[in-house]
């Protein structure tokens, strides 16, 4: 009997070799794909909570801005208005004694924010378009509709290139802000003052030195001493607000559907991590959440789904912190500040580092893309502006670009002593975030010394939560529609009942 031929013939090596290669390419095609797209939903996620940390700083100050000082130039554009101070003796009234010269000064693409003449900090250097604006009405409406003439309107474009690709990633969102010392003022010519009535929102109290407790929250006894037509005008923005939630909701789900958090079902148990696990059981919750559009549980409960939504993000915060400080710990070695820590420079020093280690991150991401361009890409993106930049260095500034910054500002005046003070702040700011970002060393993520799946877990974490605040915020959105729409409903049977009354 002949003895068997153990070896391959050369057909079968070559139909090896050509799906082995067909593979091979697949795969890399595969990551290179997840690649950029993870970069784009990293700058994406930065550019949400810019946009989330400008609007919260402008409209807290818009809310409790002092009425008929609100105004705005261009060129560059700036937003200059005073605000009242938080009582400091009782934080749920604001102090008719203590007021803050507020300025917000754009120059394309930052945004920077000062009080009292001085600069308090720079929101963000991804802005870009703000427009912040006033309807123009007449005075018939005026007198008529306090609402609308005491609300400010707020666009915010945030703009940036997503590191190792040729994309620009954008982030819109739009929001208003009523000037309640005005709309208390033409609601009502008879109302007690501002201060005094300051004191029944104070459940919406939650942060010192903040006036985010004016909420947007009506009330039937403020609202019955408006007329009908007033009432019906309130009604349609309320369920305008509504449609726009329920429609934002809607966008919010499927972005949430697509969050890989490495734990999927072709995913084998060897393969898996306990991070990612946990990461997807947060995902489900997140989804399972909905909101009915009437008959939902009371402010109070802990129970609407604003609030379960904010739960989610909690445990996701917590989680990442989790992780991230074992990534930071290894990234600054001897060198890493705890935030837990109650040093005022410690933690100064912490934030510093998470910052230069998100940027030594995302620049880490644009490093690959690089290494993987071929001579005739790199060539072609460069013909074409499109070369990914690094994220320090779209950061770093010399320091006559900084000055120069400054000045166009018009905050200060050019050769004064307070123009040259913010020159050397803002010069000591970018060396300290340069010294940290190159004492920053994620080579880590590289060596195999982290599963794979833990940082991918990391990665859609972060994301999730993101997505997880997005969803909370326009919960609230829907749910402050849906008690505006009640109190409307409850101001017309106060109404109804004083009319009786008075035929009576």
């Amino acid at each position: 009997m002949p003895a068997k031929n153990k070896g391959a013939t050369l057909i079968e090596v070559v139909v090896v070799t050509v799906l082995a290669s067909m593979i091979f390419g697949s795969a890399m095609g595969i990551w290179s794909y997840a690649r950029r797209n993870m970069s784009r939903t990293a700058t994406r996620q930065t550019l949400q909570q810019d946009a989330s940390r400008i609007l919260t700083h402008l409209s807290a100050d818009l809310k409790a801005a002092k009425g008929e000082t609100f105004s705005s130039t261009e060129d560059p554009m700036a937003l200059e208005f005073t605000r009242y101070c938080v009582n400091s003796e009782d934080n749920s009234r604001l102090s008719s004694e203590m007021t803050q010269k507020v300025k917000y000064v754009f120059k394309k693409p930052v945004l920077r924010r000062y009080v009292d003449g001085k600069l308090e900090n720079s929101l963000s250097y991804s802005v870009e378009n703000i427009q912040v604006k006033r309807k123009e009405i007449s005075e018939e409406v005026r007198k008529s509709d306090p609402y609308l003439e005491a609300r400010v309107d707020i666009m915010l474009e945030m703009g940036q290139r997503a590191p190792g690709t040729s994309s620009d990633e954008h982030f819109i969102k739009h929001t208003s802000a009523v000037i309640r010392d005005e709309f208390y003022a033409l609601a009502n010519k008879e109302r007690a003052d501002v201060f005094d009535e300051a004191d029944k929102a104070a459940e919406e109290m939650v942060k010192d030195n903040d006036s985010s407790f004016f909420s947007d929250t009506f009330d039937a006894d403020s609202l019955k001493s408006l007329t009908d037509e007033q009432l019906n005008d309130l009604e349609k923005t309320q369920e305008v607000n509504l449609a726009d939630a329920k429609k934002g909701l809607d966008e919010i789900e499927k972005q949430i559907k697509k969050v890989d958090s490495g734990d999927g079902f072709f995913n084998m148990w060897w393969w898996k991590s306990e991070e990612a696990e946990q990461v997807e059981e947060l995902k489900q919750e997140l989804m399972d959440i909905g909101c009915p559009d009437s008959g939902i549980p009371p402010k109070d409960s802990g129970n609407r789904a604003s609030q379960k939504a904010e739960k989610i993000v909690t445990k996701l915060d917590d989680q990442i912190k989790t992780m991230e400080k074992r990534f930071m710990e290894k990234a600054f070695a001897c060198s890493y500040a705890s935030p837990d820590s109650t040093d005022p420079a410690v933690k100064e020093k912490a934030d510093l580092q998470k910052r230069a280690y998100d940027m030594k991150v995302m620049d880490r991401q644009v490093e690959n893309a690089l290494k993987e361009m071929s001579d005739e890409e790199k060539a072609e993106a460069e013909a074409n502006g499109s070369i990914p930049r690094r994220m320090i260095d779209q950061y770093s500034r010399s320091d006559e670009e900084i000055r120069r910054e400054i000045v166009s500002s018009g905050i200060a005046p050019e050769g004064s002593a307070e123009l040259e003070e913010m020159v050397q702040k803002e010069i000591a700011k970018v060396n300290a975030l340069k010294a940290e970002y190159n004492s920053c060393n994620v080579e880590f993520l590289d060596d195999g010394s982290e599963n794979e799946r833990t940082i991918q877990a990391y990665d859609a974490a972060k994301q999730l939560k993101s997505l997880a605040q997005s969803k909370s915020d326009t919960f609230e959105l829907k749910e402050l529609a849906i008690d505006n729409l009640a109190e409307i409903e409850e101001a017309r049977k106060l109404k109804k009942e004083q009319l009786q009354d008075t035929n009576n």
